[in-house]
């Protein structure tokens, strides 16, 4: 191992909060294979080389079918290859029992397919494995019995084959799924945001990209991993620089954003797909994580005006439903479903004119999931112009007044109406 490599992990563990109940699930400066190998360095006498150590990740990826760039730091990986990562870390130590929660949130279809593949073998070869998931069809492609927890207790526990989904969501709800439905009949009242000629030579490339957005309609962007649907979410929050094109806001063409401030100072609210990284300070309570995007109207000669911040968080707290203990307690603290909705209270407290939500629902359970997508509609029948970026096909043709669907970074289609349906939108993402 470098030195460079290994004092930059020494540095990590050394500076990392004692305050934290648990260190992180990978070290961000170290390289792939280096976080693969961690704690079992092939060598003898305590010494090792790189050499060895990319040898040692790379038998444990051939042997599963697993691919990565070993000698990237997985500082530099999206979210579902660090997940894949630590996956193949859990493979290495041979263990007996695996626990995996919500190990697909991020994959595609492809990826989720090999996982299952691998999953299976090692069950084979007597590894225990228990797989916490909130998506039904997961569930029955992989289980051999279900357990059903709600509130803390077992409220169920039956063989797949014994049950149907629709039993199983209201045990998990305690009563039958509410389904999500749009109101028809969407206003359109011009196009308050316009997308022109966007194109990228990185990977995925973009090629061509227009879209338009009403105000009051939410538009679907659906695609698999890698095709070009992150990239535009990013375009439009001012986070990418490899992107060319322009867009019209009210009329008036404009290049794309240079920065997220530049985005938001043009009326447009980002949602990212990653909110522990990218969208939350969790180490601070839920008032002041609702109030940040607007913490400068709030202050005077530096002093933020507290029962101010009150009023707004609080209003917001009801309005979207967010459940805690205390007040002031941290972020952190709360359920997956909980922080996504201070995360998009936190957006929505700036009143934006356009909203831009990146993987919305990922990584939150049934009941949370149609609250927040009634919670997007209400938005929306307030004027708000919505794009919702997404990979989840049941979101994408429930949730939108109209479905744009992209593939190899063009735009391969549009659905409306009873078009709308996940054999017509998977057909359209992935056939060639």
């Amino acid at each position: 191992m470098k030195w460079s490599s290994l004092r930059r992990a020494m540095l990590l563990l050394w500076d990392w909060p004692s305050s934290r109940k648990s260190l992180p699930a990978y070290l961000p400066n170290l390289t792939v294979a280096e976080n693969i190998v961690l704690g079992q360095w092939p060598g003898r006498s305590g010494l090792t080389t790189p050499r060895a150590i990319h040898a040692r990740a790379k038998a444990v990826c051939d042997r599963y079918g697993i691919h990565f760039d070993l000698d990237i730091e997985m500082r530099h990986l999206k979210l579902a290859e660090r997940q894949l990562v630590e996956i193949v870390k859990a493979l290495m130590r041979d263990a007996k029992m695996i626990v995996l929660d919500e190990p697909t949130a991020a994959l595609n279809e492809q990826e989720s397919a090999a996982l299952f593949d691998i999953l299976r073998r090692l069950n084979v070869q007597d590894v225990r494995i228990i797989y916490i998931s909130h998506r039904m069809d997961e569930v029955y492609r992989f289980s051999d019995r279900v357990d059903v927890l709600r509130n803390g207790r077992l409220v169920a526990s039956v063989p797949p084959k014994e049950t149907t989904s629709a039993q199983l969501i209201a045990h998990m709800l305690g009563q039958e799924k509410e389904e999500f439905t749009r109101n028809a009949g969407v206003t359109q009242v011009g196009s308050p945001l316009r997308l022109r000629g966007w194109h990228s030579s990185g990977l995925p490339a973009l090629r061509d990209v227009n879209i338009d957005v009403s105000a009051g309609e939410i538009v679907g962007l659906y695609g698999v991993r890698g095709s070009g649907a992150d990239s535009i979410a990013e375009g439009l929050a001012g986070a990418s620089r490899d992107i060319t094109g322009e867009i019209v806001v009210d009329g008036e063409m404009r290049k794309l954003f240079a920065s997220p401030y530049e985005a938001r100072m043009a009326g447009l609210a980002y949602v990212p797909a990653e909110r522990k990284r990218d969208g939350l300070v969790l180490g601070l309570p839920i008032r002041r994580n609702i109030t940040l995007m607007v913490l400068r109207s709030l202050s005077r000669f530096g002093f933020v005006d507290s029962t101010a911040e009150a009023a707004i968080s609080d209003d917001l707290v009801r309005r979207f439903d967010v459940r805690f203990r205390e007040a002031d307690q941290p972020v952190a603290r709360l359920s997956g479903g909980n922080q996504q909705k201070v995360l998009l209270a936190s957006r929505i407290a700036a009143q934006p004119r356009f909203l831009v939500l990146h993987e919305p629902t990922r990584g939150v359970d049934v009941g949370a999931r149609v609250e927040i997508h009634r919670l997007l509609a209400g938005v929306a029948d307030d004027g708000c112009a919505t794009l919702l970026v997404t990979s989840d096909v049941e979101e994408a043709v429930t949730v939108p007044d109209r479905l744009i669907v992209i593939r190899d970074g063009r735009i391969a289609g549009e659905l409306t109406g009873p078009a709308m349906t996940q054999a017509n939108a998977i057909s359209l993402a992935t056939e060639g």
